[in-house]
């Protein structure tokens, strides 16, 4: 049996709710989906959707009915339809961390093979179940090596995306303990000394804070 009060709680309750965003109609709806997503490269965030008129309670049955969109992060949604930039993706979903290795390779023009997997490090203590099943091969490194030369580029598909520089990606490939292959490092180190934009002084400061100037040091001599 309800009462006076509680049906006024629930009246109450429902123009609350209708007066935080105007509930649109169902075509409309799918408009401003649409446009959203277009505009966010396929991921965006619910504060994306409210300001273009949509309720968040709104959002929410849609989701359940529609089966298209996939909740990514805090806040976060992918349209399972739409084209993804898999670099924005992780980077958003993993936003601690940092593109790095092979993938920075790759992402700097310093090699022509594609990686099957996406290399990124972490802040040391970092931990997250999603990294596996999102294909993302984890490092993870103490605050002084962590911080140093992150750069912010755009990925292959115009997103921005966090990655270290030519130089601290250079001085990472050549660290005994990832054990890159050979002929991946000569490539890269040769490509980076046709580079206008190289900066040996930063490479060799890198390289002693990250103890492998001794090992660079021979290669260097011998393309200079």
């Amino acid at each position: 049996m309800t009462d006076g009060n509680s049906k006024s709680k629930t009246s109450n309750n429902s123009r609350d709710l209708m007066g935080l965003q105007p509930i649109i109609g169902n075509k409309q709806f799918d408009e401003v989906m649409k446009d959203v997503v277009n505009e966010q490269s396929g991921i965006f965030q619910v504060k994306d959707l409210t300001v273009q008129g949509i309720h968040p309670e709104q959002f929410k049955r849609y989701i359940q009915k529609s089966g298209k969109i996939e909740k990514v992060g805090h806040g976060m949604y992918v349209h399972a339809d739409e084209f993804t930039d898999e670099f924005q993706f992780l980077q958003i979903r993993f936003n601690k961390g940092i593109f790095s290795y092979e993938t920075a390779l790759y992402l700097h023009d310093l090699t022509d093979v594609t990686p099957f997997d996406y290399h990124m490090t972490f802040p040391q203590g970092y931990n997250n179940k999603r990294l596996t099943e999102s294909g993302v091969i984890s490092s993870y490194a103490v605050p002084e090596r962590y911080n140093l030369g992150i750069s912010e580029i755009q990925s292959p598909s115009g997103n921005p995306i966090r990655v270290y520089d030519v130089e601290k990606t250079i001085c990472d490939i050549y660290n005994t303990r990832h054990k890159a292959d050979k002929d991946v490092q000569l490539t890269a180190l040769k490509r980076y000394m046709k580079r206008k934009d190289k900066n040996l002084s930063r490479l060799m400061g890198y390289a002693k804070i990250l103890k492998v100037d001794k090992i660079l040091r021979p290669y260097l001599e011998a393309l200079l």
